[in-house]
């Protein structure tokens, strides 16, 4: 008996709650159909009826296939322009929505990411992206960027249970992911220094995990840092001596900023870099406990433009009193005696 209503949850289980249920395509392809009860019920779209992502399904039994759940009717967001760091408007989609749009088979859709009757809350730990897994979802795509993360220091943290480690979507945003050429890429050239800032730069997470601080206030006292704030995209940024996915301690002889790779990591850009051309700190600020010289050379210069600045100024004060006193004998001694006003 065909029904003319819309149908139930519980009529759609009635066929779907089947374990195994699935479709042959033309092609051998295996799709599975059936819907784990559990998981559904569990998830975040649990008091929602069926037909409300599935719409043609409005009469049982259906015919043909339902088409693809289009979850911006709900989850709606618009890929408005908005300012690059250069300047320039930067708009339109991201890499994995262009990829959807060009037929791109294997392209990332809403499911993809975030399950499709097991969708969770992103702080419900047992969500696909959630911060402790959010990695492990990219990584079905990007196997080598997982794996390289996997064993930084940044990925070593998270397995230990770290809840401030960055991981993917802090990095490249969720829902629209650019390449990082992009004039609005959070990885760019341009704007990764910035990004990597928003924890190397912050008091309280350098202070917590005791790390060392101002890495993006000394980047950009540094000649690479002033050359990429007046815009070089050739200049050397934090990926470019740290690398971007596999970053590693310097204490770890795999490290590109290990004390025997540096001249290979110079290299990339300097390429007569020898181990005296590596040889100077990175990242110092300019006090007496990291580096004497500098701290020397850093007082120095204060107190000798300090010292300048008081004497301009005292010069300035004196010829104005000087040019005061002499205006007022000009005034005093301006009548003659003949003057009948005398």
């Amino acid at each position: 008996m065909t029904s003319t209503s819309a149908p139930s949850n519980q009529a759609c289980l009635g066929c779907h709650g089947a374990p195994g249920l699935a479709r042959t395509e033309a092609t051998g392809e295996l799709v599975p159909l059936s819907v784990d009860r559990h998981a559904l019920k569990s998830s975040a779209h649990a008091a929602l009826p069926c037909v409300d992502c599935h719409r043609a399904a409005t009469a049982l039994p259906h015919r043909g296939r339902l088409g693809k759940v289009d979850c911006g009717r709900c989850h709606y967001v618009e890929p408005l322009p908005r300012p690059s760091p250069q300047g320039t408007p930067a708009s339109g989609p991201g890499v994995h929505q262009r990829a959807v749009e060009a037929g791109v088979r294997e392209a990332p859709i809403c499911q993809t990411c975030h399950g499709d009757h097991d969708v969770r809350p992103a702080d419900d730990p047992a969500s696909r992206v959630h911060r402790s897994r959010v990695q492990e979802t990219c990584g079905r795509c990007h196997l080598r960027e997982y794996s390289e993360y996997q064993g930084s220091v940044h990925g070593v943290a998270l397995a230990a249970g770290n809840p401030d480690v960055p991981m993917c979507t802090d990095c490249h945003g969720s829902h629209r992911v650019v390449e990082a050429a992009a004039a609005d890429s959070r990885v760019g050239p341009g704007t990764a220094p910035k990004t990597c800032g928003r924890c190397h730069d912050s008091e309280s997470l350098t202070r917590r995990y005791q790390i060392p601080p101002d890495r993006l206030a000394t980047y950009r006292e540094s000649f690479h840092g002033l050359a990429n704030q007046f815009g070089s995209t050739r200049v050397a940024n934090c990926a470019s001596c740290h690398n971007a996915h596999d970053i590693r301690p310097s204490s770890d002889p795999r490290s590109s900023i290990n004390p025997a790779n540096l001249p290979k990591t110079c290299g990339t850009c300097h390429q007569d870099a020898s181990e005296n051309f590596a040889r100077g700190k990175v990242h110092v600020r300019p006090v007496r406990s990291e580096s004497m010289s500098l701290w020397l050379v850093s007082s120095g210069f204060k107190w000798l433009t300090t010292t300048v600045m008081i004497m301009l100024v005292g010069h300035i004060m004196l010829d104005l009193n000087t040019r005061r006193r002499e205006w007022r004998k000009v005034r005093g001694g301006g009548r003659h005696r003949d003057d009948p006003a005398i």
